[in-house]
Parts: C-alpha cells; sequence; structure tokens
C-alpha cells in the first residue's frame, strides 16, 4: 500500500495567515452556498405550488362558467304558458342551486388566487436569495483563487485583494439572510 504523502508545514508567517484566509473563506462559501442551494430548491417548490394553484383556481372558473351557463339555459326556459306567469317549482329550485353553486365557486377563487400569489411572492424571494448567494460564491471563490496566488508569488497586494473580495462576498452572502 502507498505511503500518504507529507503535507508540509509552512515555517513563514504570511503563509500561515494566507492558509487559514483560504480556510475561512472556504467555509464561509460552503455556507452561503449551502444557503443559496436551500434557496433555490424552495423557490421551486413555490414555483410548483402557485402552478398547482393557479390550475386549481382555473377549475373553479371553469365550474363557475358551467353554473352561470346554466342558469342562461334555465332564464331560456321561463313559464310555459306566459299569461300563467308562474315558474315551475322545480325550475326554480334548479335556478337556486345554480345561482348557489356559481356564488361559491367565484368566492372560492379569491382565495385560491391569493395562495396562488403569494406562492408565487416566496418563489421570487428566494430566487432573489439565490442570485446574492451566487454573486457572494463567485466573490469569494475568486477570492480564494488570489489568495492561493499570493502564496506562491509571496505578494502581499494579492491577499490583501483577496481579503477584500471575501470580504465584499460576505458581506453580499450576509444581505442574502436578511432578505
Amino acid at each position: 500500500m502507498a505511503e500518504t504523502p507529507e503535507i508540509p508545514e509552512s515555517n513563514d508567517p504570511f503563509s500561515r495567515q494566507v492558509a487559514i484566509t483560504i480556510a475561512i473563506l472556504a467555509v464561509v462559501l460552503a455556507v452561503i452556498e449551502n444557503k443559496g442551494d436551500n434557496a433555490k430548491t424552495d423557490a421551486i417548490l413555490k414555483t410548483s405550488e402557485a402552478a398547482n394553484r393557479w390550475g386549481y383556481y382555473q377549475s373553479k372558473s371553469i365550474k363557475q362558467n358551467l353554473h352561470e351557463t346554466e342558469l342562461e339555459i334555465l332564464a331560456s326556459l321561463g313559464p310555459s304558458a306566459p299569461s300563467a306567469g308562474v315558474l315551475d317549482p322545480a325550475l326554480t329550485a334548479a335556478k337556486e342551486r345554480a345561482t348557489a353553486a356559481a356564488r361559491r365557486y367565484d368566492s372560492e377563487k379569491g382565495d385560491i388566487k391569493k395562495e396562488a400569489e403569494r406562492f408565487e411572492a416566496e418563489a421570487a424571494t428566494n430566487g432573489r436569495i439565490n442570485d446574492r448567494c451566487d454573486h457572494a460564491a463567485l466573490a469569494l471563490q475568486i477570492a480564494v483563487v488570489i489568495c492561493s496566488v499570493a502564496i506562491l508569488s509571496r505578494w502581499r497586494l494579492f491577499w490583501y485583494i483577496g481579503l477584500g473580495l471575501g470580504v465584499a462576498g460576505s458581506l453580499i452572502g450576509l444581505s442574502a439572510y436578511l432578505l
């Protein structure tokens, strides 16, 4: 079995500082990417729920329309003898049932519409959170690369640039938690 290669220890304080910076940036990056992935999943689920609610809303609209059409048909039947002016009790009862059903479907649609709009708003919020996390992750990934270059080149300027990008990415990621 091959031996595991030893990882050399750095005696250089600058390399240690940059390595610790990279480790911290990697942890922050992992947390922010996790938040973004969760937000993306939630956005997909909320969008699906909204679509389901809109389908339910549409079915209620169709049923309401059917009962309203039924009312129009029943109204056209009217009394069999115009001089009598008396409606058939079964016809009157059918009109009342159709009217009640049409009103019920109309009122149910209002609640369903509110639910669908709420799910759409939640999906939009989760989409914004995911976008912020993507921007933060990009800044943090670039910061890790620049800090790695700082170790290789031994230029403090690269480390400062990496630190700046890391702080910017962290703040952008933090703002995703505030949405």
